[in-house]
């Protein structure tokens, strides 16, 4: 009843992120001599890096989508990226005694912690949605990263024609993968000045598939000479740090469930006013979205699964969504090419959204289910969780 094509391309951005930062699927090995000699080098190489410097291009194919991550490292804890993504920006720095991370979702705030470890700050940048979604240099310094060159399992590795990608002669790696969404091309391009990768390109194996994901990698420099005053966090102006710990959830916490839920106002994409009160007797949710958000669009076919079976129960769905301004006629088409029917409130302000205030969020997505008392029944019942409690808060009498 969806149109996957649109949600996977950007869900296919933080499944990819997942196969190969964690590493979590079967594992690809080349058999071919040449190839499994021209891995191994390419292991080396990423497990030899002392410290990196480098600037990787993440896009579904639509330029309106490209999250960039600008990245430097010095081991074993120095550590900087900043990340700037349709949704707003971030950033993570590491002076070797305490990590900072700024975000347009922590308005005045910034979170301060002691140093983390070089691997801790990799997952730090994934959870603010950068570096990439392909062979992150960190990635590739496990002892057996020349196993995770190609994610999943692979049907065919081969070396195709060389290439040049950003004026780097690079070697052109092509693969067939398996995986839960079908056969996948994979396109790799390997520098052969450093054997660092330079290009990244994901797409359906059929013939004539758009590319789901292209990553470049620019401004490379592999073991760059980089002061500690590189390093060093200057908090903007008027910020003040907050302890990740007391940052306990990304709402207000007047927010719970068998509480009142707060007001949502605003018109829907027809003009006509929007309130919780028109909805009293249903079991409601409240999702807040956005389409520049990766996990929203991964959520997106279970919300639609959702409505499908139980809108004849009296289950309904008012979306919010936070994309900026100009974004309507896209957040339109999204809502028309998935076959959404639901309101959608859309004030084109992002994070400064009334809605959003009001609910105090600095992350989505965030999903509020309310029952037919107007209670709140659930708060980001996600995944597998979504059906069960909408059952329950219809079933509750």
């Amino acid at each position: 009843m969806f149109n996957t094509k649109k949600i996977r391309k950007f869900a296919s951005m933080a499944a990819l992120g997942m196969i190969c930062f964690c590493g979590q699927t079967a594992t690809a090995q080349a058999t071919d001599p040449a190839l499994k000699s021209l891995f191994a080098k390419v292991a080396a190489s990423y497990r030899g890096l002392k410290s990196f410097s480098g600037t990787i291009d993440t896009t579904d194919g639509d330029a309106a989508h490209q999250i960039r991550t600008v990245l430097q490292f010095s081991k074993p804890n120095q550590f900087k990226a900043l990340i700037i993504a349709p949704g707003g920006k971030a950033s993570i720095v590491s002076d070797g005694t305490n990590t900072f991370t700024t975000s347009s979702r922590l308005k005045g705030k910034y979170l301060k912690e002691p140093a983390s470890s070089f691997g801790n700050c990799m997952g730090m940048l994934r959870e603010v949605g950068g570096g990439g979604v392909g062979l992150l240099p960190i990635a590739l310094t496990a002892p057996d990263a020349e196993l995770h060159l190609v994610p999943g399992k692979p049907e065919s590795i081969k070396k195709a024609a060389d290439a040049t990608v950003g004026g780097e002669a690079c070697i052109q790696i092509s693969a067939i993968t398996i995986g839960q969404k079908g056969k996948q091309s994979y396109i790799i391009f390997i520098s052969k000045h450093d054997y660092l990768l330079r290009k990244l390109v994901v797409a359906d194996a059929k013939p004539g598939s758009k590319p789901i994901v292209v990553e470049t990698y620019s401004a490379v420099k592999a073991n760059p000479s980089l002061p500690s005053a590189e390093f060093r966090f200057s908090a903007p102006t008027g910020y003040v740090a907050v302890d990740p710990n007391a940052q306990q959830t990304p709402y207000d916490p007047k927010i719970k469930v068998g509480a009142s839920p707060l007001p949502i106002t605003g018109q829907d994409l027809a003009g006509k006013p929007v309130s919780l009160t028109q909805y009293r007797g249903k079991v409601l949710l409240v999702d807040f979205w956005a389409t520049w958000c990766g996990p929203c669009l991964a959520e997106m076919p279970n919300v639609i699964s959702a409505y499908n079976k139980y809108h004849s129960r009296g289950f309904e769905i008012v979306g919010v969504t936070l994309d900026k301004a100009n974004y309507k006629n896209q957040v339109q088409d999204f809502i028309r090419d998935n076959h959404m029917p639901w309101r959608q409130i859309y004030q084109g302000k992002y994070w400064d959204s009334d809605n959003a205030q009001a609910y105090g969020l600095h992350g989505i997505p965030f999903m509020m289910l309310i029952g037919k008392s107007g209670k709140i029944a659930a708060i980001n019942a996600r995944g597998d969780l979504l059906a069960p409690a909408i059952e329950a808060a219809l079933n509750k009498k």
